[in-house]
């Protein structure tokens, strides 16, 4: 925190220079109000081998891209402020078959089994490609510049590794090459923060399901902004 004593003597000489219009021109550019895209997504998990799966929320560790497919995926995007540009968002569930899930471990077996992603897996028709394709286009009806739109979520470096991998890499191939980690923000939280900061973050559900973490993640990035990024009046 500045001092009151270096306030006195700054902030009368840094007002007249950000006021001055070359500043304001490049604050501008600087600022950024692109479109924040949320993607969350649920995985298969090949453990050892092919004949060896297990499914769990793709934001855990030890995820392998190379032999791990997208069960389902959720989308949300908001503007630089992040308001809901679409407050149903878009979802896709991808097909997978009888004997891949049941290859799932009890844990899995149970979480996926309760939230009927299991079920719906079974009973979808939609394949990758169908979803990958459908994915962007939704992401174009709100960030229509290519490299623009900025990818986020919590530990979403996760999703981007998969979605890297073809065919959703038509999807992170649009994006900026920049993201948002909520995940990031509430680690410099958890050290460097006040303790009442710290103290009312936002608790989760812990549901497991795409969509509904990408609102919490939401709900927890505007935490983060109000109590350490918006200067307060």
């Amino acid at each position: 925190m500045i001092s009151s004593f270096l306030k006195s003597r700054l902030v009368p000489k840094l007002v007249p220079y950000i006021s001055s219009p070359d500043v304001q021109r490049e604050m501008a550019r600087m600022r950024s109000n692109d479109p924040v895209v949320w993607i969350d997504c649920e995985v298969s998990i090949n453990v050892v081998g092919i004949f060896t799966t297990r499914a769990q929320p793709m934001q855990m560790t030890g995820l392998n891209p190379e032999k791990e497919t997208i069960m389902s995926i959720s989308c949300f995007v908001t503007d630089a402020q992040l308001k809901l540009l679409d407050d149903r968002g878009w979802d896709s569930i991808i097909h997978h078959d009888k004997s891949t899930l049941d290859r799932m471990d009890e844990w899995c077996t149970k979480t996926h089994g309760a939230s009927g992603l299991t079920a719906a897996c079974m009973e979808s028709t939609t394949t990758p490609e169908q979803a990958a394709e459908r994915l962007l286009e939704y992401i174009k009806k709100y960030s229509p510049e290519p490299r623009r739109g900025l990818l986020a979520g919590n530990s979403v470096h996760c999703d981007r590794a998969f979605l890297s991998k073809p065919p959703y890499n038509k999807v992170t191939d649009y994006l900026s090459y920049r993201i948002l980690d909520v995940s990031s923000i509430k680690e410099a939280v958890r050290r460097w923060s006040p303790d009442e900061v710290l103290l009312n973050v936002p608790s989760k559900k812990l549901l497991h399901q795409a969509r509904e973490d990408i609102l919490e993640s939401i709900e927890e990035a505007k935490y983060y902004r109000d109590k350490c990024f918006v200067e307060k009046s």
